[in-house]
């Protein structure tokens, strides 16, 4: 069996930015349970060099916006600064899923095959897209979740791997339960 590019990047992201959403849900009612400041949430971080929790999403939308204009050949867009409330968080996230949900397979097909001009901050050279998509898109989507799900662990979330994992489905007629 093989998977698209399409296959195992949009409907992933999908999935991805859904258990996002629940993120913010967990860090709001983390902040009502414990006592954290409104909002407060938003502005914690790991290390002093990284991102914050809200810029998690904002940055973590940006990619998908910027590494699906790659995989489609179009121009980037600007990346945008989304403010660090919640509910313009859950908006940026809502209009990053209706766009991948409007991403047809047709656009990004063929996307292994072209070749991928990388620009620091992260990486500077050229990249073959089977790479790209493996080595870069996919798991620079999964650092951003993986570090607001470590985020909202370390201040004392009760939230786990099933969390992370989000909303499992079996559509290729497995059982699951």
């Amino acid at each position: 069996m093989s998977f698209s590019v399409y296959d195992i990047t949009v409907p992933v992201m999908i999935h991805g930015l859904n258990v996002m959403d629940d993120y913010l849900d967990h860090a709001q009612t983390l902040e009502r349970t414990k006592g954290f400041e409104p909002g407060s949430i938003l502005g914690e971080r790991l290390a002093p060099d990284m991102l914050t929790f809200g810029e998690q999403f904002s940055v973590g939308c940006n990619k998908v916006d910027a590494h699906m204009a790659n995989l489609m050949q179009h121009d980037p867009l600007a990346p945008r600064n989304t403010p660090m409330m919640y509910p313009a968080l859950k908006a940026r996230l809502l209009e990053t899923r209706r766009f991948l949900q409007n991403v047809q397979p047709d656009e990004i097909a063929g996307a292994q095959s072209h070749t991928y001009e990388l620009t620091p901050p992260i990486v500077r050279g050229w990249f073959g897209g089977d790479d790209y998509i493996r080595h870069l898109v996919l798991p620079d989507f999964f650092f951003h979740i993986s570090i607001a799900h470590a985020i909202l662990r370390h201040l004392g979330a009760t939230i786990g791997k099933r969390d992370y994992l989000g909303n499992l489905t079996q559509q290729s007629g497995g059982d699951y339960s």
